[in-house]
């Protein structure tokens, strides 16, 4: 793989994982979901989701009312061949209630978690094989 091949598949990955968080984050859980393979595994936090169905149904269960942002940190990309690729990053996760009017003020970060994602690529575009989050952080809220 020459290195153009080699920085598009980065650039693409990195996407890929901003967008996977951007979904969560506005509410688009089923899209969410299906950035997993049918047999992609999730290890969370809270316990390991195999498949869209469990990721979507997962995501569903968080508190509706909450309003949540990600921000990636410290994003690296690994590409391991042509249809394979490893995204590592530190994820702040930061939650709030809705405000009636206007933007949440009681917005707080709730942890810190390293994410490790290894994206495949299908006939059907990039898809999760594999993500683990494994907590750094807790804040006491």
């Amino acid at each position: 793989m020459d290195d153009a091949a080699r920085r598009a598949i980065e650039w693409e990955a990195a996407q890929l994982t901003a967008r996977f968080y951007d979904k969560v984050d506005t509410g688009r859980l089923r899209e969410a979901g299906e950035s997993f393979l049918p047999d992609g595994v999730w290890h969370r936090v809270e316990g390991v989701c195999t498949g869209p169905d469990a990721v979507t149904k997962a995501l569903e269960a968080r508190d509706a009312s909450r309003v949540s942002t990600h921000i990636i940190n410290n994003l690296i990309v690994d590409v391991k061949d042509p249809v394979s690729v490893e995204v590592t990053a530190t994820i702040i996760a930061y939650h709030a209630t809705p405000a009636a009017k206007g933007p949440a003020t009681d917005a707080h970060p709730s942890g810190m978690f390293r994410s490790i994602e290894l994206w495949k690529k299908t006939a059907q575009g990039w898809k999760i094989a594999d993500k683990q989050n494994k907590g750094i952080m807790r804040f006491g809220h």
